[in-house]
């Protein structure tokens, strides 16, 4: 019996990818081709000639950043030392002045004696005199003599130690955000830990006596500012006062903290000021303050737009645009602002900037929070009963907002779409409100007081 075994047929190699001619026997494992030795070899040199190209824009790259940095760096190196040469200039007014002080305090008792002889001798010389003179001259003779043992240890220097010199200037880098890094950040933005508005129904963490009428304040990441009768208070997040100075200004009408500016702008009736926190200074901004336009209301900003509203029915708003020289860029009235028969009781930017919350009252009838985008349309709008005191605004970083009337109980939380979300009353009335850093919310009362609460 014969047996027969199948013959194993030899397959056919596989052309070469690029001419198809010859046996691919070269597979590529990065574009996963398979060559004849030919084009291989070919493909390679290509690989190298590309790989030359990204070895010589690297190079090329290496120049251009070294070049930029020494740029760069002299350019900062030179706002630096401007910056300190300009400190070094204030840190030296500042001590004359301490000086001229010390002077006047050490002289004062000179003064004092001159003032006393020049009183004796005419009245000696008149023999003008009776016991009760004496006495009276003695004493004062003793009590200078007690203030000159005194006076090593009269004269206190204040230094200022407490002084954060490192936020005194600050370099940063300003980030260039892609569109994935924007949606990392809307998404931080809608992840963000709501506030806990039951908190304020505890007993607050601290309470500040505070004296005036006015309920305006306003924050910045660490300082809060607000008015004290003819006195500018700034306090830390403690609530413990850091400076004072003495403001003549006339009432303030609104506070609000400019990043773009690092400064703090104080409203009145007629004025815009400035406040460095840093070295004290007030300044008036000029090109905003009127004394011939009706009266100022309300003020907030954004990055470097300043929105002034008017306190009148039929309210105007300005836009300011803080760059350089101050210019207005847009001035809404009726029927844009508000209706000729309504006034904004307060305005404030979101937290992002992209959109306002406005209270609008209509004398005698209703009060209305309202959502604009930047042109003054209304987005939505929730309607409270007549409140003749009116209601005030502030703007939450989660784009919540907290609204409240003057010397009211009631405060109000609506979410960034326009919609209440809880009513809740507090223990006192309320005058003005801010959020100092992330979660303190401080509260002026009626009663005078700043309640401080961790929300």
């Amino acid at each position: 019996m014969t047996s027969s075994a199948k013959t194993k047929q030899p397959s056919t190699p596989k052309k070469c990818d690029i001419c198809q001619k010859h046996a691919g026997i070269m597979l590529c494992p990065g574009c996963e081709k398979i060559f004849c030795r030919k084009d291989f070899n070919e493909h390679r040199q290509q690989l190298s000639t590309q790989l030359d190209i990204v070895i010589n824009d690297a190079d090329l790259l290496k120049e251009n950043i070294e070049q930029t940095c020494d740029t760069t760096t002299l350019k900062a190196f030179d706002e630096i030392e401007k910056w300190e040469l300009e400190w070094m200039k204030k840190v030296k007014m500042a001590a004359d002045h301490a000086r001229e002080a010390v002077r006047d305090i050490v002289a004062e008792p000179k003064k004092q004696l001159e003032r006393i002889t020049d009183e004796i001798r005419p009245r000696m010389a008149e023999e003008d005199f009776v016991e009760y003179d004496l006495d009276q001259w003695m004493d004062e003779i003793k009590q200078l003599t007690v203030d000159m043992q005194a006076m090593s240890s009269a004269i206190v220097i204040e230094s200022g130690d407490e002084c954060e010199w490192k936020r005194m200037i600050k370099v940063r880098k300003m980030e260039h955000q892609s569109h994935k890094s924007l949606q990392r950040s809307e998404k931080r933005d809608s992840e963000m830990k709501q506030f806990d508005f039951n908190k304020l129904k505890d007993k607050p963490e601290r309470q500040v006596k505070v004296n005036g009428d006015c309920g305006s304040m306003g924050v910045s990441d660490i300082n809060l500012l607000y008015c004290e009768k003819d006195i500018l208070c700034l306090t830390d997040r403690t609530g413990h006062k850091t400076n004072t100075l003495w403001w003549n200004g006339g009432i303030v009408r609104g506070i609000c903290w400019s990043t773009f500016l690092d400064r703090f702008l104080i409203l009145t009736r007629s004025t815009l000021h400035s406040l460095n926190v840093q070295t004290s200074e007030v300044a008036q901004i000029k090109q905003v303050s009127d004394k011939n336009k009706a009266n100022f209301c309300r003020c907030t900003c954004s990055n470097q737009t300043l929105l002034v509203s008017f306190n009148h029915t039929g309210s105007v708003v300005e836009e300011w645009d803080m760059s350089g020289e101050w210019k207005i860029m847009r001035r809404w009235q009726p029927p844009v602002s508000c209706q000729q028969n309504e006034l904004i009781w307060d305005i404030r930017f979101s937290c992002d900037g992209a959109h306002l919350g406005v209270n609008v009252g209509v004398d005698g009838q209703s009060n209305q929070f309202q959502v604009r985008d930047r042109s003054m349309n209304i987005v939505n709008d929730i309607t409270f009963p007549w409140l003749k005191h009116g209601c005030f605004l502030l703007s939450l970083p989660n784009g919540q907002w907290l609204t409240h009337e003057w010397k009211n109980k009631e405060l109000h939380i609506i979410d960034r779409d326009g919609k209440l979300e809880q009513t809740l009353t507090y223990d006192k009335s309320v005058k003005g409100a801010a959020l100092l850093g992330q979660k303190c919310l401080v509260i002026r009362t009626d009663d005078g007081e700043h309640c401080f609460h961790n929300l």
